[in-house]
Order: C-alpha cells, then sequence, then structure tokens
C-alpha cells in the first residue's frame, strides 16, 4: 500500500515528464539494435547520435575513427550516423558488388533527412538526382564531355591556366609565398565560369569580385552549422523545417545569386541566339532544352531549372574538388624536388618549351598524370563515398536490410598498406606501367566507379595537366608550409587546418 501512495501523490507533471523522457530515450536508441541482430560487429552507439560523436571530433576525426574501427572489426562493419544504420565497407569484392555489379541495387546516395537539406535547384542536379530522373539527366549530359566537345575548352584552360603562372612568377618577384588555396581556387572558378557559362569572371585578377565570393561562402562549411542541420538525421521534421524556410548544406543568398544569373544568361542567349558565338557547357545543355512541362518531357530534352541545377553544379563540384587537389598536388611537388625534376622533364619532352598543352598532348603527359593520381590516392578531395540500398541483400554471410546506408572510406583505402605498399609515402611510379596493372581498380576511388562515377573525369584532369605545366613553366616550387599537415574531414572534404602557403621560384 505504501508505494501504492507514494505513486498516486506524484504530480502528474511528473509522471508525464516521465513518461516523456522514457518515450525519448527509445525512440533515441531504438534503431541501435539492427547490427546485433544481424551479427554485425561494430562500435557502441551513444543514444539519439550514434557513432557521430567520434567521427565529427576534433581529435579523433572521420577517417582515424574509421580506421581505428575497421582495424577492430574488419572490412565490413556496422555504426549507426545519427539513426540511420550504416554499414562501412573496404573490402574489394563487396565494392565491386556495390559499385559496379549490383549497381541497381545501389543506384542513389544517401543524404541526411532524405534529401530534405538540399535546396530544389541543387537536388536536381545529376550529383543529388535519384532514380530515373538521374538516369536521364546523367544519359543527356554525358555527350557533352567526349574528347571532341572538351577538345573546344583547351585554348581557354591555357589562357587562364597562362594568368596563373603569371601570378606565381609575380609572388616570387616580390618575395611573398603563394596562398596556395586564393590563387587555385580563383584559376579553378576562372575555367569554370569560362568553360562553363562563357563568363571572363577575372577572378585571378580580382580575389574580391562577387563570383569568387559567393562561391567561397557557398562551400564553406562551419562545423556547428553542419551538426545543427545534420540533426535532421535524429529527428527527420527538421529537414523539411528547414527546407521551409529556405535553409540547407548550401547557404541560400549564395544558391540564389548563381540561380539568378545563369538564369539570365540562359534568357539572354535565347533572346539574342546569334550574339553566343564560343560553344560551351550551357550552351551544349541548351540545346538539349525543352519546354514541354516536366511530367511530360521526353528522355532527351533538360527543363530550363534542370539546366540551371547543371550550371550550379559545374561550381560545387568543381571549384573545391579541384582547387584542393591543386593545393595538395602544389604541397607535395615542392617536398618531393626528384618528381618536380621528372615531371619537368616530360613536359619538356612532350611539349618542347611553350607548345601550349591540347587534349591530345595532355595524354601522352603519363607521368604528370600518375603524379596527379597519387596525390589523389593520398588526398581525395571528397574522401567518402554513400549508396542507399533498394531491396535487401547478402555479401560474404552479411544480410544488409533495404533502405540501408552505405558508407565507403575512398581516403582510408587509398592509404591502406594492403592495397598501396608504404600508402603514406608519395610514389607516382605506382602508377605508371607493371605496377599500374597491380593496382585493384576498385581500390582507388577518388572520382568513385561503375555507373555513378564522377561524369567530369577527363575534363578534371585535362584542367589539372593544363594548370600544372604553366605553373612550373613559371615558377619552380622550392618549399611549402605547413611542414606536416594537419586535415580537417568532417565536412567529407579534406581540408588543411593550417592554410598551404608556396614558396615559389622563377624559371629562368
Amino acid at each position: 500500500m505504501a508505494i501504492q501512495d507514494f505513486l498516486l501523490s506524484v504530480p502528474l507533471w511528473i509522471v508525464l515528464l516521465l513518461t516523456l523522457v522514457v518515450l525519448l530515450y527509445l525512440y533515441g536508441t531504438q534503431p541501435y539494435r539492427v547490427w546485433k541482430e544481424l551479427g554485425v560487429n561494430g562500435p557502441t552507439p551513444y543514444p539519439f547520435m550514434g557513432n557521430v560523436p567520434e567521427m565529427f571530433d576534433d581529435r579523433i576525426g572521420n577517417r582515424v575513427a574509421l580506421s581505428q574501427w575497421q582495424k577492430l572489426y574488419g572490412r565490413i562493419f556496422g555504426i549507426y550516423f545519427f539513426r540511420a544504420p550504416t554499414l562501412v565497407i573496404t573490402d574489394p569484392d563487396v565494392l565491386k558488388q556495390v559499385l559496379i555489379k549490383d549497381f541497381n541495387n545501389f543506384p542513389d546516395r544517401y543524404f541526411i533527412g532524405e534529401g530534405n537539406l538540399q535546396q530544389r535547384i541543387i537536388k536536381k542536379s545529376v550529383f543529388f538526382e535519384e532514380g530515373a530522373a538521374w538516369k536521364r539527366i546523367r544519359r543527356i549530359m554525358s555527350p557533352t564531355f567526349t574528347s571532341g566537345k572538351l577538345k573546344l575548352l583547351t585554348h581557354y584552360m591555357n589562357l587562364t591556366a597562362q594568368r596563373l603562372g603569371e601570378n606565381l612568377k609575380q609572388c616570387s618577384e616580390d618575395g611573398t609565398m603563394a596562398e596556395a588555396k586564393k590563387m587555385f581556387g580563383a584559376f579553378t572558378l576562372d575555367v569554370i565560369c569560362g568553360t562553363a557559362f562563357g563568363l571572363d569572371t577575372n577572378s585571378q585578377q580580382n580575389f574580391e569580385g562577387p563570383f569568387i565570393q559567393h562561391a567561397k561562402h557557398m562551400l564553406t562549411f562551419k562545423k556547428t552549422l553542419q551538426l545543427v542541420l545534420s540533426s535532421a538525421g535524429v529527428f527527420p521534421i527538421i529537414g523539411s523545417i528547414f527546407k521551409w524556410f529556405g535553409i540547407g548544406f548550401f547557404n541560400n543568398i549564395d544558391v540564389k545569386f548563381f540561380e539568378k544569373n545563369i538564369s539570365a544568361i540562359i534568357h539572354n542567349r535565347k533572346t539574342h541566339p546569334d550574339a553566343h558565338q564560343n560553344m560551351d557547357f550551357l550552351q551544349l545543355l541548351m540545346e538539349a532544352e525543352d519546354d514541354v512541362s516536366e511530367e511530360f518531357i521526353g528522355d532527351k530534352k533538360l527543363t530550363t531549372e534542370e539546366i540551371v541545377a547543371q550550371a550550379i553544379l559545374f561550381i560545387i563540384a568543381g571549384y573545391e574538388t579541384t582547387s584542393t587537389t591543386l593545393q595538395y598536388l602544389g604541397y607535395e611537388l615542392a617536398k618531393n624536388q626528384d618528381v618536380q625534376d621528372k615531371v619537368m622533364e616530360e613536359m619538356l619532352e612532350v611539349l618542347g618549351e611553350s607548345t601550349e598543352p591540347d587534349y591530345d598532348k595532355c595524354q601522352n603527359l603519363k607521368y604528370m598524370e600518375a603524379t596527379i593520381n597519387e596525390t589523389l590516392r593520398m588526398y581525395p578531395p571528397v574522401h567518402i563515398l554513400s549508396r542507399w540500398t533498394e531491396r535487401a541483400i547478402d555479401y560474404k554471410g552479411v544480410h544488409i536490410p533495404a533502405k540501408t546506408t552505405i558508407l565507403i572510406p575512398i581516403g582510408n583505402i587509398g592509404r591502406d598498406p594492403e592495397f598501396f605498399s608504404d600508402p603514406d609515402c608519395f610514389r607516382p611510379d605506382r602508377f605508371l606501367n607493371e605496377s599500374k596493372h597491380q593496382i585493384n581498380p576498385i581500390t582507388f576511388l577518388p572520382f568513385g566507379q561503375g555507373p555513378r562515377a564522377c561524369i567530369g573525369i577527363r575534363l578534371a584532369m585535362m584542367e589539372l595537366k593544363i594548370a600544372l605545366v604553366h605553373i612550373l613553366r613559371n615558377v619552380r616550387l622550392v618549399s611549402a608550409t605547413p611542414d606536416v599537415l594537419d586535415i580537417e574531414d568532417y565536412t567529407g572534404i579534406l581540408v588543411p587546418r593550417i592554410p598551404i602557403k608556396l614558396h615559389v621560384k622563377t624559371v629562368m
């Protein structure tokens, strides 16, 4: 009776509060039975947050946390990204199944909040789109990246890269260190705006111009904002609320800036079709456009909104990844003078002292390509891939339920000693001749693999090669700071905490 009397004496608000706490706890821990019931090993999750705290911890980070867990639990293990059961895979055989052989069961990427954190216009790009809509857009866009189309862009790339080389030479003459991110970012944006939209943004001369400022701001991810937005992984309804207020991973003001300007270019070209003579990606996409409403659209046509979405994607996908790769490439060449010598010797042999590198000549720069690939192996700009299972499937005794997130840590795979000997050593030779054939292609994933691999691989490689030719024709990369790179990875992009600076010396 005493216990009953005590319970009856407890105020109703306390009972309701305790009930709410219990229900919240059950909600926050309910999904965490999945991997245990399936016999999949993995680290213990925290209520609501899953294993995110370790991955976002500055002292650990994504790559270190995933690497430590792999050592403990093997090449296939389960974690929880907030409340989402997530299977981490580094097993080459299973990776080949997921990315290539069974692609139809893993056609889409995973996005927090079921895609609600992407603005509508961004969601329509080939990177973020899903299902049949993705297949259609990818099929329409593929012809714009053929070798014939890319050959039309090399002259503009050379002009832009020449400015980059001259700016680096000016640093040498002024006795100042070259700020890698600033200079390579401006170069990359000029290339994107010129080849995609026919615009000369002149970012390399005007670092404060609106295009480069909006591009930098759109792709600057604050850790606190990432955590707040990622809370949609705990409470999916939050994603819908963010969407209602126009809040997403990409700053809405910046997205609107590019949407407005690109739409204006399209309108101007439609109004004055004879005024634009040069061929660029925007023009190629416009020629595939149709004004029929979306539900009746034909397979070979894109709406204006879809064209704008792909144009914005050129900035999102091309700006940060290419400029970041150039930073690490410059850093490693400065640290490895023997490699820099070999790159310059090959340039002289293939191009002579002044020949402009075109598409075909770029294909003959084999050692340079190996150097770029080695940079991408060690520092893939985007170091994690994700996929989403359509149907339940079994691999190597592991049952993967439908609607499960697949996480592929490509940065860790590229540094795995089982796949690459001396993985922390910068050795471009591993991508040449017989050594190259010893590499399992599924373990080198900076551009992904399979039908959803990066559509702009050849464009990116050509841009990097042309940039490097003009850099090394103007300056020698003498040294670089900091001495040891400390890299943050919580956004999925590898960013040096201390900006890279290059000491350059004019080539006589």
